[in-house]
């Protein structure tokens, strides 16, 4: 895909930012990208029962950490009637020094085996509740990239990698402790405030009254922070969904970035996203010069929660001071003793506190509830195209016709991809399709994998339309090799074997985690890659990098022809399988190429000569349509595009021997 630079609005303090091929993916119409991201759209609203589901698998044991957490918080909420009972003993002038302190005695002894008791059933509580919040977000991820994967193609083409990694990593993050730990703690809080007030009242009703005055102030404050956390939440998670996109892809293509010394591009580029808080125009005082920067928006939570905080502190130190102020007159006037005092104090304080973590939880539940609401619509989308589903299929036997075939890709409407196209491949026959670059070649593979359906007319393999077969059975009778082979940073054994299991699936004697090797040598040997991989000193044991990396183009090529090979497909699909190669590693691909051929129906994309010219039909294609189709003899003699093509061909080879 051709790349297109042009400035844009630089960061303050880098270079200024050049477009990528990404960042304008329509240049190229096969590749059918360029529409606006779906995270674009606005939200679903996410309820507190929907997240609180998550943990369901876990109710049975978090309901044991429920009663050890009764159990300690019943032991705790003792504490302070223990210590008003102590000063009272202090200061009790009634008794004699030896009576008070046995009793001081038996009450220290007391408070010592309740805070005991409750450390000890505060370790099971701690346990039960993270591990559930671990097997909660282990099975979150585990269904949201399920769901990820099920996705049509042309939802990738709209969504960047980045952003979907960061629903994997960080937003699932979040939903873990709101669905588990968050709610021990809301309980926790919620009876030791329940239990606070009703010993307060014991203790004092007239200190209670003049408490709970403040307690709907509380209320209030949460309420309206918390709505604005979840609000800001949103844009907060997106904001740094987008900044993980960049950071992947400069990373990915760190040798491209090396190679243009662009380096400082890029940080330009991630710095945008993020924000810079060294940027005098994005700083604590001009926040709102990139406002959608995760800085920016991170400066508004600190804002609120600073505020929020500062409210409600205030109001609880406030009230403690008059609390404090009230009881003392109480005291004077002997309407309590001071042990009393001191045991409502620290009810009052526990109280508070427990507010306090309240609206902490309420806050991160609201955070949590904000990031959930992109994860849930990803899991809860139905894919346009199924994976499953449809009349099954074993083996094929590779006769495929495309009627009166039109298609436009779903990320960009407006234009006509393909016009009208029709063609007849036979059975074991070798078809070539040829032509500009853009004209619709590769998206005639894509259609036959069924990336995406056609907009009109019918494509049908064996008699059958492919809308009406099963997806992913259909597509194990294919084998797709194409101009940039990826290949899975595992050993070269692993990616020959990649397709084995979902092959063999069904068949109990067959499905292995990894094929017989003499299997893999075999087909390797049959790809002209057994040769070079017994050189290395690992053999089909090394492993080959991200990507392939270590390899060479035409080692990359040959092992994905052996991954293909592996599988046994009826439909061999060759998407410029040479061009991106040297002479010397084409003749070895293209060797490999016409040994696998042979008792297969291939479809092969391509505009060298060494490539199409032995095909048994070559089709001409431009403008999105079939021009011409027959033998190279044919073409040459009747089809000037054709023989525009060859003479094109043959200068530049001329060329390169001169």
């Amino acid at each position: 895909m051709a790349n297109s630079l042009g400035p844009t609005n630089a960061t303050p303090g880098y270079s200024k930012v050049h477009t990528t091929a990404n960042d304008h993916k329509d240049i190229d119409i096969e590749a059918g990208v360029g529409a606006p991201l779906v995270y674009d759209e606005k939200p679903k609203n996410v309820t507190t029962s929907r997240l609180l589901t998550l943990a369901k698998p876990e109710w049975g044991v978090m309901s044991v950490g429920f009663f050890f957490l009764v159990i300690t918080q019943v032991a705790t909420m003792a504490i302070p009637w223990y210590f008003g009972r102590l000063i009272d003993v202090i200061s009790d002038g009634e008794k004699t020094v030896e009576e008070n302190r046995e009793e001081m005695r038996q009450i220290v002894i007391q408070l010592l085996l309740i805070m005991v008791t409750a450390s000890f059933f505060l370790f099971f509580r701690g346990f039960i509740f993270n591990g559930a919040g671990e097997r909660v977000v282990a099975r979150l991820r585990i269904r949201l990239f399920k769901a990820i994967l099920q996705q049509e193609i042309a939802f990738f083409d709209k969504n960047k990698t980045g952003e979907l990694l960061s629903r994997l990593s960080s937003d699932t993050s979040k939903l873990q402790d709101a669905a588990t730990a968050s709610v021990s703690m809301f309980f926790r809080t919620c009876i030791s405030v329940v239990i606070s007030i009703i010993l307060m009242f014991v203790t004092s009703a007239k200190l209670t009254g003049v408490m709970l005055v403040v307690v709907p102030l509380l209320i209030l404050f949460a309420v309206t922070y918390g709505r604005f956390v979840k609000r800001i939440s949103k844009r907060y998670t997106d904001a740094l969904a987008k900044a993980a996109d960049v950071a992947n892809e400069s990373i990915s293509n760190i040798r491209t970035t090396r190679a243009f010394a662009a380096e400082d591009v890029e940080v330009g580029r991630y710095a945008k996203l993020i924000g810079d808080p060294d940027d005098k125009t994005d700083n604590y005082w001009c926040w709102m010069h990139n406002r959608e920067s995760s800085y920016s928006l991170g400066i508004k939570k600190a804002m609120g929660h600073g505020g929020f905080i500062g409210v409600v502190g205030g109001l609880g130190q406030v009230t403690l001071v008059g609390l404090l102020w009230y009881g003392g007159e109480l005291v004077l006037s002997d309407e309590m003793t001071a042990g009393r005092l001191i045991t409502f104090m620290m009810y009052a304080l526990q109280t508070g506190a427990s507010l306090a973590v309240f609206a902490g939880l309420f806050s991160s539940f609201m955070d949590a509830m904000g990031a959930s609401s992109r994860t849930f619509e990803i899991i809860d989308r139905e894919p346009e195209l199924k994976l499953r589903g449809g009349k099954p299929v074993d083996q094929l036997q590779g006769e495929i016709k495309f009627d009166n075939v039109s298609f436009h890709y779903p990320s960009r409407k407006d234009i006509t991809v393909l016009d009208e196209f029709q063609l007849d491949i036979a059975k074991n026959s070798t078809v070539a399709l040829v032509g500009q670059s853009g004209g619709g070649k590769s998206t005639v593979i894509s259609l036959l994998e069924r990336f995406y359906d056609v907009s009109s007319g019918t494509i049908s393999i064996d008699g059958m339309d492919l809308r009406d077969l099963d997806p992913s059975l259909m597509r194990l009778n294919f084998g797709l090799v194409s101009q940039e082979p990826v290949l899975f940073g595992v050993s070269i054994l692993d990616n020959i074997s990649y397709g084995w299991a979902a092959k063999h699936h069904n068949d109990p004697e067959r499905h292995t985690e990894t094929p017989p090797r003499e299997r893999i040598i075999e087909v390797a040997k049959m790809a002209n890659a057994h040769s070079f991989i017994e050189t290395f000193p690992e053999g089909y044991d090394t492993l080959v990098g991200e990507r392939g990396i270590k390899l060479s183009g035409g080692q990359k090529q040959r092992i994905a022809i052996a991954r293909a090979l592996l599988v046994n497909p009826s439909i061999l699909l060759l998407d410029e399988a040479t061009s991106a190669l040297d002479a010397q590693s084409e003749e070895v691909v293209q060797e490999a190429i016409d040994r696998v051929m042979e008792g297969r129906t291939v479809v092969i994309v391509a505009h060298r000569l060494s490539t199409i010219q032995a095909a048994d039909v070559i089709v001409m294609m431009k403008d999105h349509r079939i021009v011409d189709k027959g033998s190279h003899t044919e073409l040459m003699k009747r089809c000037s595009e054709y023989q525009e093509l060859v003479s094109k061909q043959l200068s530049k080879q001329a060329a390169a021997f001169t």
